[in-house]
């Protein structure tokens, strides 16, 4: 386990039984638990030193030289390491211990060997500057996905909860773990009578890793489901599911939640909230959806129509929606309200609003369709810029690629010109390098039909084949004063 394996989630102390001449692989070592997402906020690394045995007087020194070069140069590097190992390739016989302590401490690194060192710690550190680049570079990244997908926990998460009680389940249920981190805990469908047995394989996604030899049947029974979060704890652990748009639990309960809207003809689902505005108002809620090529879906949006509601013995037309502004003040109302613990209307006032609502659908129904047009617009011009920036992205990615080609083949051929020069009678180098070309020149003539077909191939995912709307609610903002 000295290499190669990860035990940040588990450790935060780690000991050496024994220890390696060269300073970079007790690094390595150390790196076992010393990594990003380790949850503690100190980790320990150790070594038993023994008063009575001589190499750790050497080792002592050696420690102590190391740090004054790491001290002086800014790190280690791998002259440093091959310079140790070097030193000690014979190991640290008892009657050497004085000879070679006195060596270490004498130790310096002559001016050659420092700026070798120093040009190889600069390297090392400008490929420290690109990762922060790239970094950086990820982080808008994800900042602008999040804005393209207005993606927020907080819906997300009840929107599963509502999935899960149209199942008949309990919705997630929060508690804290022994940080006082919030963990939502998920109801054990696999062990409901009336739910699907296939839920069974689909929480299997929420448990620990199964072994390799181990049963299905034993696996499930002494593997719990794990409390699942929402939010990204900074942390490496196997304690908690991060749940998110295409894990395959989410999924599944967003389907449900998506599907359980209602057609023309048959009101499935209404919301009835109280606000403290004066006014009575209704909100038809539609989807927008947005299908490219294979029926990918590209873009998905409510899209709402919103007007004041009056009772429809009054009325002396249809509903009118209202203009942009009183509509932007109906929505926050809306928000407002789903966010509150408002009591809910009297049964008169649900019974009122319950038998106009197939009234109310018709009558708003008919202006759902122009605004969702009007936002497909958006979308599609959105999508249409979306493909372009790609497309430009992956031909330039493509035409700096074909240049690093064209540098390796004439790399190939100066070593090859070397070659005939220097050994001529190396004939299997010649052909390994001749192989190498051929591969290469082949991949140089791949790069201008790539050229000339992915970044169209790119822009075309991005073209709109089918536009559906479709309503998929219905809510009443009732005054809480009437």
């Amino acid at each position: 386990a000295r290499e190669g394996l990860n035990f940040q989630a588990h450790c935060a102390d780690l000991f050496h039984f024994d220890l390696p001449w060269n300073p970079g692989r007790i690094e390595q070592r150390n790196g076992r638990i010393d990594r990003k997402l380790q949850p503690a906020a100190e980790v320990h690394c150790h070594y038993f030193v023994l008063p009575q045995r001589a190499e750790d007087r050497v080792l002592e020194v050696l420690v102590r030289k190391t740090e004054t070069i790491r001290r002086e140069l800014g790190s280690l590097s791998k002259v440093i390491d091959d310079d140790v190992e070097q030193w000690l390739k014979d190991g640290i016989r008892h009657r050497d211990v004085d000879t070679l302590r006195h060596e270490l401490e004498e130790l310096d690194l002559d001016d050659d060997r420092k700026c070798a060192t120093w040009e190889e710690l600069e390297t090392t550190r400008e490929r420290q500057r690109e990762l922060l680049t790239q970094i950086e570079r990820c982080q808008s990244l994800l900042d602008r996905s999040r804005d393209w997908t207005r993606y927020d926990a907080t819906p997300f998460r009840e929107a599963l909860s509502c999935s899960l009680e149209l199942l008949g389940a309990p919705p997630l249920t929060e508690s804290k773990d022994e940080d006082g981190r919030p963990i939502w805990t998920f109801p054990a469908l696999d062990r409901r009578a009336a739910t699907d047995p296939s839920w069974a394989a689909t929480l299997d996604t929420l448990r620990v890793p199964r072994k390799t030899d181990q049963k299905l049947v034993e696996w499930r029974r002494v593997a719990p489901i794990r409390p699942v979060v929402f939010e990204d704890a900074g942390i490496l652990s196997e304690d908690t599911v991060h749940l998110h748009l295409e894990q395959r639990v989410a999924q599944r309960l967003l389907a449900r939640f998506r599907a359980q809207g209602f057609v023309h003809h048959d009101l499935s689902r209404a919301c009835l909230a109280q606000t403290k505005d004066s006014v009575p108002r209704v909100v038809l809620l539609g989807r927008l959806s947005l299908y490219g090529r294979r029926a990918e879906r590209l873009h998905e949006e409510l899209v709402p129509v919103t007007a004041r509601w009056t009772e429809p013995a009054l009325r002396r037309e249809a509903l009118r929606p209202y203009a942009r502004e009183a509509e932007a003040r109906t929505l926050a109302l809306l928000d407002d309200s789903l966010g509150g613990t408002r009591a809910a209307p009297s049964e008169v006032v649900q019974r009122r609003l319950l038998d106009a609502a197939p009234r109310d659908i018709e009558e708003l129904l008919r202006h759902l369709e122009p605004r969702a047009q009007e936002s497909a617009r958006d979308a599609a011009e959105a999508l249409r810029q979306r493909g372009e920036r790609e497309a430009r992205l992956l031909h330039d990615t493509l035409q700096r690629q074909r240049g690093r080609v064209t540098e390796e083949i004439e790399q190939y051929r100066f070593k090859s010109r070397q070659i005939a020069l220097d050994w001529g009678n190396d004939e299997e180098a010649r052909r390994q390098l001749e192989a190498n070309a051929r591969h290469w020149e082949r991949r140089l003539s791949q790069f201008d039909t790539d050229l000339e077909r992915e970044p169209e191939r790119v822009r075309r995912f991005y073209d709109i084949q089918l536009t559906r709307v479709e309503p998929v609610g219905l809510v009443y903002l009732w005054p809480e004063t009437n």
